[in-house]
């Protein structure tokens, strides 16, 4: 029996990709969240999908900034299910300031989004072998590591922190109006790694994850030098979806490889011990 998945901002970039993927390589049933309907309509056939895969593909519009279109897409999601269970939720919608959003607007696309779709889905998810993939990002890392040795930087690593202490923390720092472009981006991706260790605690049965991407063309980043296809950009959410892991509310860089919060890892470098570096 096909895997159902949902994926967020499944229309677009890496989402696209992986819904092909996820479809003509794996065989699961894709439930392609997308604000714009049709523009998931014409997301799906772009891929040519053949009839038989073509029939494991359904849009469902889901915008991660909305309570309302969240809730209403996991009740639409439901009655698709007709009593299965989900067995994934990938948080891949995202956004940064090159989409012509505001700082909040970067924080409730990238850090509530996921928390409102978690809380929206997880009752939809197999309490035994569900999952959870977080897409994060190597800029989650960079803002760590600009840190430093610090109370904040614990805070975001020590794999306790509550979703009430995270929630403070984003608040008191775009009080503070000191973050740059980068600064809130990487704020939001490294609260949303913490975010994925937060999950791992209060639902231990789902295996959740946070992982890198990678340097990918997309509209994220439009005009950075980026050269990598959406399609190498789904090595390690695959990984987190559907091989064994050996811990639950692990990092991982865009290789498949466990990685650390504190700096920003690249493919090729030692794979993180789990050890606290201070």
């Amino acid at each position: 029996m096909a895997k159902f998945v949902l994926v967020t901002g499944g229309n677009a970039g890496i989402g696209l990709a992986l819904c092909q993927q996820l479809i003509r390589e794996h065989g699961c049933h894709v439930f392609m969240g997308s604000r714009d309907p049709a523009k998931g309509a014409a997301a799906v056939a772009s891929l040519a999908l053949p009839g038989e895969a073509a029939a494991r593909c359904t849009v469902v519009q889901l915008d991660a900034c909305s309570d309302e279109s969240v809730q209403a897409a996991a009740c639409t999601v439901r009655a698709a299910l007709g009593g299965s269970p989900l067995y994934a939720v990938v948080n891949n919608a995202g956004t940064g300031l090159s989409h012509g959003v505001t700082e909040e607007g970067v924080i409730n696309t990238n850090f509530y989004g996921p928390k409102r779709v978690c809380d929206a889905f997880i009752p939809l998810l197999d309490p035994a072998v569900g999952r959870i993939a977080n897409v994060g990002s190597g800029s989650g890392g960079g803002y760590v590591k600009k840190l430093g040795e610090t109370d904040e930087a614990r805070m975001l690593m020590k794999g306790d922190a509550t979703w009430d202490e995270l929630e403070a923390y984003v608040k008191t720092k775009m009080a503070t109006k000191i973050l740059d472009g980068h600064g809130v981006y990487g704020l939001s991706k490294a609260c949303v790694a913490a975010y994925t260790q937060f999950l791992a605690k209060t639902h231990p049965g789902i295996l959740s994850s946070c992982m890198s991407p990678g340097f990918i063309d997309t509209a994220i980043t439009k005009g950075f030098g980026a050269t990598k296809t959406p399609e190498e950009g789904t090595p390690a959410i695959r990984k987190c979806l559907f091989e064994k892991l050996e811990g639950n509310g692990w990092y991982y860089g865009s290789d498949g490889m466990r990685s650390p919060y504190h700096f920003m890892r690249n493919p090729g470098m030692d794979v993180y011990d789990g050890v606290m570096p201070f």
